[in-house]
């Protein structure tokens, strides 16, 4: 009884603890990150043999906020205004499920985005379906349909092929820091775009993928919308070329630079413009990530900037 006794008062001097700790976790997660994007230059078609260069406008930077609760009810992702001063931009995302089997993703400045997981390991995203293997496709359910993360549908469609890619693009930046899992494989996609020179007809294509056998992705082939293939590997950097056709008259050829440390890609590409016989030259990469966990959610842009600790100079 002398035991029994000693247990019971154990357990009521440690339990206030136990509650505290568990009142105590964390709720929202605040995160930073930095995009860069520089203008090189531009030539463009003379009537001679020679091109006329212009030289580009430099680098551009632009700050971006995101809060995220654990709950995943209602994320919200800040623009910053280049003057701190000026109100920024402001985006919300939530969700709403339908079913058993489809979730729809809602932004406060872009369309909706229905996700569907039907049979045979295929996901409908709007009008396009996207077949992965057994593995991805749990993870995914489970990621997306039950957690309902639009954090790990934006990473799945981080290549940006439908006419949803301007909802997720807040959202298509390594916010997490997150590393791709070699066993997770896209095995083919069938993307509908709309044709917005008419009302009801679509631009409809096919994407297959192939991968190394130790599951790095070796190349995507999307007829002549979109292209992907590995150039080279070191011990820094995974490399694709990718070529994609942005409308009837723009395409896009660029190196895609993976490092393998930070997570971080960088792009160097050209966009040729054939209406006006222009192309661009342009180098775009994430350059910061930082992420606080807190309690509360912050009331306005000040309080995140103090919980993040961002300094002026951080910010250009």
């Amino acid at each position: 009884m002398k035991y029994i006794y000693i247990t019971i008062l154990l357990g009521y001097l440690f339990f206030p603890f136990y509650n505290n700790q568990q009142k105590k976790e964390t709720q929202f997660v605040v995160a930073f990150v930095q995009d860069k994007y520089i203008d090189k230059s531009s030539e463009s078609e003379n009537g001679t043999d020679k091109p006329d260069f212009v030289m580009g406008n430099g680098p551009s930077i632009t700050n971006f906020i995101g809060i995220f609760p654990k709950k995943k009810d209602t994320i919200t992702i800040y623009k910053l205004k280049e003057d701190l001063n000026e109100k920024p931009e402001k985006l919300s995302f939530w969700s709403k499920k339908s079913n058993n089997q489809s979730i729809t993703f809602y932004c406060s400045e872009q369309d909706d985005v229905k996700v569907t997981f039907a049979n045979q390991n295929n996901i409908i995203i709007n009008n396009d379906t996207y077949t992965v293997n057994n593995e991805y496709y749990n993870f995914l359910k489970q990621k997306i349909f039950e957690e309902k993360s639009i954090l790990d549908l934006a990473f799945f469609l981080k290549d940006d092929y439908g006419d949803y890619s301007q909802a997720l693009q807040p959202l298509n930046k390594n916010w997490r820091n997150q590393k791709e899992n070699n066993k997770f494989r896209i095995i083919k996609a069938e993307i509908k775009n709309r044709n917005f020179q008419t009302d009801d007809q679509f631009f409809t294509y096919k994407i297959n993928y192939k991968y190394h056998k130790n599951g790095v992705l070796q190349s995507v082939s999307g007829e002549n919308s979109f292209n992907k293939k590995i150039s080279k590997q070191n011990n820094k950097h995974i490399i694709y070329t990718i070529n994609r056709s942005i409308n009837e008259r723009t395409s896009d050829n660029e190196y895609l630079y993976k490092n393998k440390k930070t997570l971080f890609d960088s792009i160097i590409g050209t966009r040729e413009n054939f209406s006006n016989a222009t192309t661009y030259y342009y180098t775009k990469y994430q350059s910061k990530l930082k992420f606080v966990s807190v309690d509360e959610k912050p009331k306005n842009i000040d309080e995140i900037l103090k919980i993040l600790v961002l300094t002026k100079k951080e910010l250009h």
